[in-house]
């Protein structure tokens, strides 16, 4: 029977299950199948594979065009074995529950296809402002995750997985002085202070704006969250600073150079759905992405490097 996968969650879920899809359609080739996600479809548009069976969860008539004559399988990598026990990355735990196996040696990264306006335009975007600043290169920073909210008139992430506001500022003043900055996040977490990026915001962007930046620019530095994934979907060089979650799990540790703060081991807690333990652990990682001076100061010296040594 025809089947139809519901991936939900954030942006980089979708993304970390687009390997499993491209295989099982490979595995699969007379076996008819749909993609049903939430909010998040403009993702796999231009894809080849995924775009003409990839639907959202809003669609009218998703229903009768979808569900009524499939099997319906949602994949919940966090519920996994392997995966809370740190055995299985997010898009092997896609694999295994999608493609119902243990061998994950055949799974590609994830791909991600930007149209040829898309490339052209981001190509612009970024020579113009290299113009503009007389630099050579250029880096995008996401500098916070989906766990960001603003309490007390400052930002913070319960969740432990974004970068500290201040923090965020010197990395950003620093690197600056080497490459052209883009900021990746929403308007109403760009701090007043930001003199040193170029929001993105300001092109009216939507995903498909950051992927397309990001496809184009020479480096990227973020937390846990999607630019990452959309960074490793483009194979461009990066720094991950990682607080409360595990590289294993959520990030690519063979691609990207992974910073943790020296001296303070996340306290592990990957059911984030249903508050399995969430409160009591987010306590405990209380700090966890507040990196000492020294520390700090060592990885934006060590990211500048990198970037110089950009052909």
């Amino acid at each position: 029977m025809k089947k139809t996968f519901i991936i939900n969650g954030g942006a980089g879920r979708v993304i970390c299950a687009i390997p499993a899809l491209e295989k099982y359609a490979r595995l699969n080739p007379e076996n008819d199948f749909n993609v049903v996600i939430h909010g998040w479809e403009s993702l796999v548009w231009s894809h080849p594979i995924l775009q003409n069976r990839t639907y959202g969860i809003q669609n009218k008539g998703i229903f009768e065009q979808v569900f009524k004559n499939s099997e319906t399988v949602c994949p919940e990598p966090y519920f996994l074995h392997g995966y809370y026990n740190q055995e299985l990355n997010m898009a092997e735990a896609f694999d295994k529950e999608i493609n119902q196996t243990d061998d994950h040696s055949d799974l590609d990264k994830p791909n991600l296809y930007i149209s040829t306006l898309e490339k052209n335009s981001a190509q612009k975007i970024i020579r113009d402002h290299k113009n503009e600043k007389k630099k050579m290169y250029s880096v995008v920073i996401q500098p916070y995750g989906s766990g960001m909210r603003v309490i007390n008139d400052r930002p913070f992430d319960t969740s432990h997985r974004s970068m500290d506001v201040d923090q965020y500022l010197a990395l950003a003043q620093e690197l600056s002085k080497h490459a052209v900055v883009y900021f990746f996040g929403p308007p109403e977490l760009r701090h007043p202070g930001d003199e040193f990026s170029i929001p993105l915001n300001n092109f009216n962007p939507d995903l498909r704006m950051f992927m397309s930046i990001i496809s184009q620019a020479d480096y990227f530095v973020g937390c846990d969250s999607v630019g990452q994934h959309m960074a490793r979907a483009f194979d461009k060089p990066g720094t991950i600073l990682m607080g409360s979650t595990m590289d294993g799990n959520v990030t690519y540790p063979d691609h990207f150079d992974v910073i943790r703060k020296h001296g303070q081991d996340p306290v592990y807690n990957p059911i984030r759905f249903g508050g399995v333990d969430s409160d009591l652990t987010d306590r405990l990682n209380d700090g966890i992405m507040m990196f000492e001076q020294e520390q700090l100061k060592e990885t934006i010296d060590d990211i500048c490097a990198k970037i110089y040594t950009l052909q």
